[in-house]
């Protein structure tokens, strides 16, 4: 189930949605509020897709395990813990998703303050973690986008060649 296409395609899908999150302007709030819950679903699907990663680094954390793996450890926990507090934040401030359910919150100044300081500081670790895996974002954008489509070269094609005047006197000797 764990594929390197869905893999690709679940974290390209992440990276966008939480890009356009990031702009409430943009989408207007009602659409922010909505758009971000359904993120969220893919979150969770992404943690449950490396589970076993997340394990098996916990398990090694204190032992023989690479320092980058400890750093991608630090940073992806640094990032889970930021969109909870987004995601927490955001819920709390809600003037679209929590009315619908009839449910109010007074949701205060502080609030909206950490709701913004979080999703500024989760911009911060999603670049940490876009970074940290730049060498399988490469090599998967080449592998899934640029290699299946054959590169055609173009073959070049012979132009005329002008005859030397040696070539025309023996062209008209003949």
């Amino acid at each position: 189930m764990k594929s390197l296409k869905t893999n690709f395609w679940l974290d390209a899908f992440i990276l966008a949605g939480f890009l356009v999150a990031l702009q409430p302007r943009m989408t207007g709030i009602s659409i922010h509020e909505w758009f971000t819950l359904a993120a969220t679903a893919t979150l969770i699907v992404h943690v449950l897709l490396h589970w076993d990663w997340v394990i098996g680094i916990t398990k090694k954390f204190f032992s023989n395990l690479f320092h980058i793996s400890r750093l991608n450890y630090l940073v992806d926990g640094l990032l889970f813990i930021g969109f909870i507090v987004v995601i927490t934040s955001g819920l709390v401030i809600s003037q679209s998703v929590l009315p619908t359910f009839g449910i109010q919150i007074a949701g205060s100044r502080s609030w909206r303050e950490i709701h913004n300081l979080s999703s500024n500081l989760t911009l911060l670790f999603v670049a940490l973690h876009f970074a940290l895996h730049w060498s399988w974002v490469k090599n998967t954008f080449n592998r899934l986008l640029i290699k299946p489509f054959p590169h055609r070269v173009p073959q070049a094609r012979a132009l005329p060649q002008p005859m030397n005047t040696a070539s025309m006197k023996d062209a008209k000797a003949l």
